[in-house]
């Protein structure tokens, strides 16, 4: 199996227990911008550290390189990574996790628009699968629970900046080292939250022990680990490709979520979560033909 799969797969399955993660972190009193910003300041640590020992040539990324990285980690990743979190405040793990991957779908939309992509049958079948399952997945037809407006919004739009980093690091950095990627991104986007919210609470020691603990698993096997798999495959197979294997997060979230947080999705839900994956899997079908 070529190792670009074997990435994405990884990166998949790790980005799936994100959630849990961020659920038990929001609990011990951190909200999403405190929780992003000692993440990434532990993280940033960590990678910036690991590469000058490894090859600290991997960081000699040019002017026009770091512009990219620049824009990459304070537009695409900060946007990502708050309005993912934020929406784990309102919406149960595996709605926000559905919600996030219909980035796919908008990865096709702009292939469509500027990458001269078909719209054949398969692909409007596919766009109004997704959207039909968007509409189960939120329990929009008939459904048992509501769901507060801002929460959904925060998850569409966490998948809008999904698709914009999965675009741009294949079109703009592609001969970046996946480790420089993150790191940089990451850099850029502790920069931009720490002028949303200046972090004076870490100097006054308001960390507690229990959020360290998640603000550690986070950072490592929901960040530095997946991200950097996530762009080294990217480089192997491609962002459509990617999109396709990433959607292993979600039975993944609904696992994690059931055993650790006793969450559980309804049978319309289940059904909406498949219907936005098999819409995925048409999409990647229709790009082959």
């Amino acid at each position: 199996m070529n190792k670009g799969y074997i990435y994405a797969i990884m990166a998949a399955v790790l980005f799936g227990s994100a959630g849990l993660f961020v659920k038990m972190a929001h609990a011990t009193g951190l909200d999403s911008v405190s929780l992003l910003t000692v993440q990434y300041m532990f993280a940033v640590t960590l990678m910036f550290a690991y590469a000058f020992i490894r090859n600290r040539k991997v960081l000699a990324v040019g002017k026009k390189g770091l512009l990219n990285l620049a824009a990459m980690g304070i537009i695409g990743n900060t946007g990502m990574t708050l309005c993912y979190y934020m929406a784990f405040e309102y919406l149960p793990v595996a709605v926000v996790t559905m919600l996030l991957y219909t980035y796919p779908v908008m990865v096709f939309f702009y292939t469509c628009a500027f990458e001269k992509g078909s719209m054949n049958w398969k692909n409007t079948a596919a766009i109004a699968m997704a959207f039909a399952g968007c509409m189960l997945t939120l329990n929009l037809v008939g459904g048992e629970y509501s769901y507060p407006f801002k929460g959904i919004a925060f998850g569409f739009m966490s998948a809008v900046f999904y698709a914009f980093m999965n675009i741009f690091s294949e079109k703009r950095l592609e001969e970046v080292d996946a480790l420089a990627i993150n790191a940089y991104t990451t850099l850029f986007s502790l920069a931009a939250l720490c002028v949303i919210r200046f972090p004076s609470y870490v100097f006054r020691g308001g960390v507690n022990p229990d959020s360290a603990v998640y603000i550690v698993l986070l950072a490592i096997f929901c960040e530095i680990l997946p991200l950097t798999l996530l762009y080294a495959a990217i480089k192997h197979i491609g962002a459509l490709k990617v999109s396709v294997i990433s959607n292993l997060e979600i039975p993944t979230a609904i696992l994690m979520a059931f055993l650790f947080l006793s969450e559980r999705i309804t049978e319309v839900q289940l059904l909406g979560s498949v219907l936005i994956v098999c819409a995925v899997f048409l999409i990647r079908r229709s790009e082959r033909a």
